[in-house]
């Protein structure tokens, strides 16, 4: 017998992650910002007190995940400790994006792309490119690097999620978005990932080119654990700007 419910829509809702320490989470305006505007392109509605659901959290650390769907709204926390990831490796996955899917553009349940990529990775983390042959994002992270003393990260049109931590590096920095090929992080003084759990990640080497400076993504290390410092002292959080297209 066939159930009645709602229409089947694989894979059409929306997502954001927050990391949670001691039951405080992070950057929740920037995160609730991305949410809206995922739900926005996708169209769809919610209600949700997610402040509501934010007083309610354990006083643990862990990743505490919020979900849109057509027919709901929920949270769901898990506890999990943090590990300082250190220096990782890349390499370019064979797996492609979209430049206009919202897939890639956007944080959505229909994630099997990325997901994919993660699943084949021989390196720590993978570079997604785009139909173009353009560096998008990584799997799991965005992408920044320093050349001749100017930041560079793909544009959010190439297929990337804008990123909360992605935001917060232009908070500190001139950043050039663009469309890029792989090709130019071989000549990149330094390569450094974003991602709202493991805040900001060195690269150590890509396609047998090493990189043993780190000093860029040194400073904007402490400049994030000052920022989370502050939210979790209790204070404004401050507010992460728009990016420039």
């Amino acid at each position: 017998m066939t159930k009645s419910g709602a229409e089947f829509a694989p894979g059409w809702g929306v997502f954001e992650t927050l990391r949670v320490v001691d039951g405080v989470p992070l950057f929740v305006a920037g995160h609730l910002r991305e949410l809206e505007r995922a739900m926005t392109t996708l169209g769809l509605e919610s209600d949700f007190d997610f402040e509501k659901a934010a007083a309610e959290l354990p006083h643990l650390s862990g990743r505490w995940r919020w979900i849109v769907t057509p027919e709901e709204t929920y949270t769901k926390f898990v506890e999990e400790k943090w590990v300082d990831p250190g220096t990782i490796e890349l390499s370019v996955s064979p797996v492609r994006v979209g430049s206009c899917n919202w897939d890639a553009r956007f944080k959505t349940l229909s994630y099997l792309s990325h997901a994919q990529a993660w699943k084949m990775k021989t390196t720590d983390e993978v570079i997604l490119l785009n139909e173009y042959g353009l560096m998008a994002s990584a799997a799991r992270a965005n992408i920044f690097w320093l050349l001749k003393g100017q930041v560079f990260t793909p544009a959010h049109e190439t297929g990337c999620r804008r990123g909360v931590t992605r935001a917060f590096i232009s908070k500190f920095h001139n950043v050039r978005s663009g469309h890029y090929p792989p090709s130019d992080l071989l000549e990149a003084e330094e390569i450094f990932l974003t991602n709202s759990m493991k805040g900001i990640v060195s690269v150590h080497a890509i396609k047998g080119r090493t990189y043993k400076r780190h000093r860029l993504a040194d400073e904007l290390r402490i400049n994030y654990e000052e920022e989370i410092a502050a939210q979790l002292g209790g204070q404004d959080e401050v507010d992460s700007p728009e990016e420039s297209p």
